[in-house]
């Protein structure tokens, strides 16, 4: 992996989640700042006009966040990606 785990912040979003409403999980390593984390999610999700469209989801900024369940967890070390298809 060429990019530093401390520095990168990964937002997964569906459409509909769990609850019916739209779900954004977000992975970062535990080093990162809280306001970092924070200013991502913002601009990634609460934020992103572009992307409220998409998911259908008409709010103004100052409410927007109130569509989206969040979900914040800490990134693992070692990943493993398995491709069922080739088993």
């Amino acid at each position: 992996m060429s990019e530093n785990s401390d520095s990168v912040v990964d937002i997964q979003i569906n459409k509909i989640g769990p609850s019916g409403r739209p779900v954004a999980i977000v992975t970062a390593s535990s080093s990162v700042a809280l306001d970092k984390l924070a200013a991502a999610i913002q601009k990634g999700v609460t934020r992103n006009t572009e992307l409220r469209a998409r998911l259908g989801l008409k709010a103004c900024n100052g409410c927007a966040s109130s569509g989206f369940d969040l979900n914040i967890r800490d990134r693992f070390e070692q990943v493993m990606r398995v491709d069922l298809d080739k088993l």
